[in-house]
């Protein structure tokens, strides 16, 4: 839990015991005259309150750093027989090799020793967690299962920093359950508890009670903009995805393929206008990192892949 969630769960819980005290404290006074009984009791956990809100402010006004690094830019690839993908099994590492990138999202392939051989030299590595839009075959155990055995190769390839599950929201009720995601949090965490769970959320889930459900258990959260007329809007979706998760690290997604309106590539000025949003985001301290979608999309798209690389070697 990085130091705004820390602080925004201070924050709950001293709000919640203030309105007890008023409700439960057995002391009654005139609203916006309190007696001196209601202010003694009050005080004591209102100054706590108060030191909590100037720690966030505070912390809210550092900002973030002005340009992306190798540090916390990702490529989001694996071996999949969908949406134009290929089966090589080490395709994530050539598309992060493209894009001159340390960090890998592996997803749809297989968790298994001679993955984590293939991805040994990524810094920092996080893995599907999931049967969702798993390829054919790669998961063989139950996703509590799964969870658990990233958890244990993590100590033994330190570069595993977590698991994500992709599609959450969407999935919830239908092919996982509240129950399974907190079964598969706490696998995950079960050989090392500094791991965390991501999870994709799009755009046009961020009203979604869902989100309320399954919030307790994403430790950041991948946000995508899954239709490119939404673009236009991101200051609001960003804004929107932090109330919604307040305190949580935000993974910004970046699609090289408008899967969700035209099912066409990107045109560069989309490209180009999201990704400076997202760079003003993190020297706001707004969003934490940045990953590209994704190693199939590069032959496919090749102006979008290329608006991107010229991008990052600007950053890098």
């Amino acid at each position: 839990m990085n130091k705004i969630a820390e602080l925004n769960a201070e924050k709950e819980k001293l709000t919640a015991e203030i309105l007890q005290k008023n409700i439960k404290g057995g002391v009654k006074h005139d609203g916006g005259y309190p007696s001196k009984e209601f202010t003694k009791l009050i005080s004591p956990v209102s100054k706590k309150l108060d030191k909590c809100l100037v720690d966030m402010i505070t912390e809210l006004a550092k900002g973030g750093p002005a340009k992306f690094s190798r540090e916390n830019v990702w490529l989001w690839g694996g071996p999949t027989p969908y949406w134009g993908g290929i089966m090589d099994k080490d395709t994530s590492v050539k598309g992060a090799k493209y894009f001159g990138l340390d960090n890998v999202v592996y997803v749809y392939g297989a968790i298994n020793e001679e993955t984590m051989a293939l991805h040994k030299k990524c810094k920092k590595l996080l893995c599907q967690l999931t049967q969702i839009s798993r390829s054919p075959g790669a998961q063989c155990e139950s996703n509590v299962e799964n969870a658990e055995k990233l958890s244990r190769l993590s100590r033994k390839y330190p570069n595993i920093k977590g698991g994500i599950i992709d599609d959450l929201i969407g999935n919830y009720g239908y092919n996982i359950s509240r129950a399974e995601v907190k079964n598969t949090y706490a696998a995950l965490k079960k050989h090392n508890p500094a791991l965390k769970l991501y999870s994709v959320v799009y755009a046009h889930e961020l009203d979604l009670d869902t989100i309320k459900i399954l919030a307790p258990y994403i430790d950041c959260v991948n946000l995508w903009i899954w239709r490119k007329y939404e673009l236009p809007d991101l200051d609001l979706i960003v804004e929107k995805c932090r109330a919604a998760f307040p305190g949580k690290e935000i993974m910004m997604g970046v699609f090289m393929h408008d899967y969700g309106a035209s099912d066409l590539g990107m045109p560069p000025k989309l490209l180009e206008f999201q990704l400076q949003k997202a760079r003003q985001y993190l020297a706001e301290g707004k969003i934490h990192d940045l990953v590209i979608l994704g190693d199939r999309e590069i032959a496919k798209w090749p102006d979008a892949a290329r608006t991107i690389k010229k991008f990052l070697n600007l950053q890098f």
